[in-house]
């Protein structure tokens, strides 16, 4: 039977429904705004809303890989246009967001881009392994290693110095070399 334009809509609708929040959480775990976050995340429904649904054949996934590209795009234009000293004026709860993200960031950085994605994916994007596995298109154990070697390197890597006379708030963060050893204030 083919699906009617009724039909399409109210799958999208679903989605939207069901998704949203896991979508814009990834998002803005990714980019750290929340307007660009939304931005990002309504111009992948657009996208999915533009195509034959009947042709997807796993639309969450169509629109966590959507927004992953999104997300990619922004910051490399963002990258490219943005001045280095410009800062970012917000209001407080947006600042509070902002800070919380920059620290995140600053450690998901330190990671393998594909250990960061799948920590990302699966703590802000809420997403199950079997889920991250088939968007990446990857065996489920790799997922699954790939998660556990970030967040191990993680801890490992949050080492707040206990040291008499050491910075406060200053967390060690071990970069992929053993040798050169970095410091962020948190």
């Amino acid at each position: 039977m083919k699906e009617t334009p009724e039909s399409s809509s109210e799958l999208l609708g679903r989605l939207v429904d069901s998704h949203h929040e896991q979508l814009f959480r990834f998002a803005f775990f990714r980019i750290g705004s929340q307007a660009d976050a939304e931005d990002v995340v309504q111009e992948a429904y657009l996208r999915l809303a533009s195509c034959d649904l009947t042709r997807i054949a796993n639309p969450k996934a169509y629109l966590f890989r959507t927004v992953a590209n999104g997300c990619c795009d922004l910051l490399h234009r963002k990258t490219r246009l943005r001045p280095l000293d410009r800062r970012i004026e917000t209001v407080d709860d947006e600042y509070d967001a902002r800070e919380e993200y920059e620290r995140i960031e600053a450690l998901l950085r330190e990671l393998p881009e594909e250990q960061a994605d799948v920590i990302r994916l699966h703590t802000a994007g809420a997403l199950r392994f079997t889920e991250i596995a088939e968007l990446l298109d990857r065996p489920v154990s790799t997922v699954k290693s790939r998660f556990r070697y970030g967040i191990d390197r993680l801890r490992h890597s949050l080492n707040v110095f206990d040291k008499p006379g050491a910075e406060p708030n200053a967390v060690r963060v071990l970069p992929r070399r053993e040798t050169d050893e970095k410091k962020f204030h948190l």
